[in-house]
């Protein structure tokens, strides 16, 4: 994901990298050289960089259970943060942040990058336009397949539960979440269902077995703001999913689909009124709904208003949902959001 940073940085002028910080030394240099980025300004120890009075802003691409830490050095420090989701390792991390940015705020934004995703912002207009009547209910879903045991996926830092403190769920599910709060609002109750598929995966360095405690597989019903039902599916073992993250939008006169795989395109179905038949077309998405996540970013942190970044009381939000799914799968019956 630095890499696919990077690159965004590239392409825009308004920012620039100036300084990089890494646990491996190897990496660190080879990124340098290729960035031209001074060696007095290549940090193995992350408060160096983020204290570091040249660097403007900060953005954190490390393992789940890393957020918090940046998040909180960058609060401490006053600096501007494009944090990557889930927000932190667990609610009770994100509580203690809550906490520190209610007493002194920084710009925050979090990197659900499915807002910016064309079709989902052009989904977002047609709802506010209510092209399909009043929304009753949606289908969201989240597949990948390069966990099936066919593969014979090792045991990577994404099946470490200290690390990464869910599977599935914290990895795809957070993008689930965020896609329904971003299109539709707040969750208000959850229902869930988690599953461990592959429950041993094997070491790539000692060659033993490891046992595996996160999810492969989460899937909840929900409900949302307005009454609108949810239903909510990711797995990482889906045959044939490449990473088809789809939501499904229906409401009272028409149907709206967009899928992340067909990222300029809506599936619009509409029922005419009067001789009750339905109509489906593809919606090409207006140039207007193309937007760089880092323009967002910039435009956070020199205080443009800017609708829809996704910022910390998103990401503190998002956490909570995926807590109050964790204790619904855990005690097996319905969880009220805020309870």
């Amino acid at each position: 994901m630095a890499n696919a940073h990077r690159k965004m940085i590239s392409e825009l002028e308004r920012i620039q990298l100036s300084a990089l910080c890494d646990v491996n030394d190897e990496l660190l240099h080879k990124v340098g050289d290729e960035e031209g980025i001074g060696k007095e300004k290549r940090f193995i120890e992350m408060e160096s960089l983020i204290q570091d009075p040249d660097v403007d802003a900060v953005i954190s691409i490390v393992p789940n259970d890393l957020h918090a830490n940046v998040l909180e050095l960058c609060i401490r420090h006053q600096k501007p943060i494009m944090a990557e989701k889930p927000f932190t390792l667990n609610f009770k991390e994100a509580e203690y942040l809550a906490e520190l940015y209610e007493k002194t705020p920084i710009p925050c934004m979090v990197g659900f990058s499915y807002r910016y995703i064309p079709a989902f912002r052009y989904a977002k207009k047609l709802l506010q336009e209510n092209k399909i009547g009043t929304l009753r209910h949606m289908e969201v879903r989240y597949l990948q397949s390069f966990g099936a045991p066919i593969f014979d996926v090792p045991y990577l830092w994404r099946f470490n539960k200290v690390v990464t403190g869910t599977g599935a769920l914290g990895d795809l599910g957070a993008h689930m979440i965020d896609s329904a709060r971003f299109l539709v609002g707040e969750f208000k109750s959850v229902s869930a269902l988690m599953r461990t598929f592959v429950p041993e995966r094997r070491d790539p360095a000692s060659g033993s077995m490891h046992k595996v405690e996160v999810d492969d597989y989460a899937s909840f019903l929900a409900e949302l703001e307005n009454d609108v039902a949810g239903t909510f599916l990711t797995t990482r073992n889906a045959i044939g999913s490449g990473n088809q993250h789809e939501v499904t939008l229906y409401g009272d006169i028409g149907t709206i689909h967009v899928n992340c795989e067909k990222p300029d395109e809506v599936l619009f179905s509409l029922v005419d009124a009067k001789e009750l038949k339905t109509t489906k077309e593809i919606l090409e998405v207006p140039a207007g709904y193309r937007r760089q996540q880092l323009e967002d970013f910039i435009a956070l942190v020199t205080g443009q208003e800017q609708e829809g970044i996704p910022d910390f009381h998103d990401g503190y939000r998002n956490q909570k949902v995926l807590e109050r799914i964790i204790e619904s799968a855990e005690k097996g019956r319905s969880v009220n959001i805020d309870e």
